[in-house]
């Protein structure tokens, strides 16, 4: 059974202190098990609380697009210790945090989402799917039949213009006979959008990003409904591959 419950907080979300995007820094440079667990509490009540009160505040609009979003702050917020168990980089904590709204998954599946993110160099959030295999088949298929809920896609990213569409491009046109419109959403190895600030960080410090945030966000449902689509189409039957 999904858990709907969000834990409360005394206080509303008023913004991420900027001592807590500080300490998450500093953390990362001493890059020290000491110098974390002396600060542990500080780490928690300075930039992990605050996630949850966001997590809180944007929950009610967020189930509207989606009511199987898990909205349990623990099981969104990623971890200050990094896991280095597959990287050549063995820096053990991170300068930068996010969260995703998306279903329940299984262990390492990648499903569609809507993130939020706080880095020391920018902030930002986006929308985004088609990691998963078979998936970007499926997505350029409805692409190239111009299905319904692509359309609608591809209108609602456009009118959505302070988001850009992201993810890695193939180096030749996959379908060079396809509308030039297309040919961006066609070529991708994975699809998203992002909106990504690197000079005004006030939004993030006094909270004001949260509603012009969650506005684009309702306004991105359709690409989020698609990109659901080409999940559910590529786990329902074999394909043969597109690539």
């Amino acid at each position: 059974m999904i858990s709907r419950k969000v834990v409360p907080f005394s206080m509303a979300f008023t913004g991420f202190p900027a001592a807590g995007i500080d300490l998450l820094q500093l953390n990362r440079l001493q890059n020290s098990r000491e110098f974390y667990e002396s600060h542990k509490e500080e780490i928690k009540r300075l930039a992990i609380q605050p996630f949850h009160e966001l997590i809180a505040e944007m929950t009610p609009a967020m189930l509207e697009i989606d009511p199987l979003f898990v909205v349990t702050p623990s099981r969104m917020v990623s971890r200050v210790r990094r896991d280095t168990r597959y990287t050549k980089d063995k820096t053990l904590y991170r300068a930068n945090m996010w969260m995703f709204f998306r279903r329940p998954r299984r262990e390492h599946e990648s499903v569609p989402c809507y993130y939020f993110e706080i880095h020391p160099e920018f902030w930002g959030f986006g929308c985004w799917g088609a990691w998963g295999k078979g998936e970007m088949e499926a997505l350029r298929e409805m692409i190239l039949k111009e299905d319904k809920l692509f359309l609608e896609a591809y209108e609602a990213v456009r009118a959505c213009p302070q988001v850009r569409l992201d993810g890695e491009l193939y180096k030749r046109p996959k379908f060079p006979d396809a509308k030039p419109a297309y040919q961006t959403w066609l070529n991708r190895k994975e699809i998203g959008v992002d909106f990504r600030e690197t000079n005004d960080f006030s939004p993030v410090l006094d909270g004001s990003f949260v509603g012009p945030m969650v506005d684009t966000m309702r306004r991105l449902a359709p690409l989020y409904r698609f990109l659901l689509a080409a999940k559910e189409r590529a786990g329902a039957a074999p394909r043969e591959a597109l690539e």
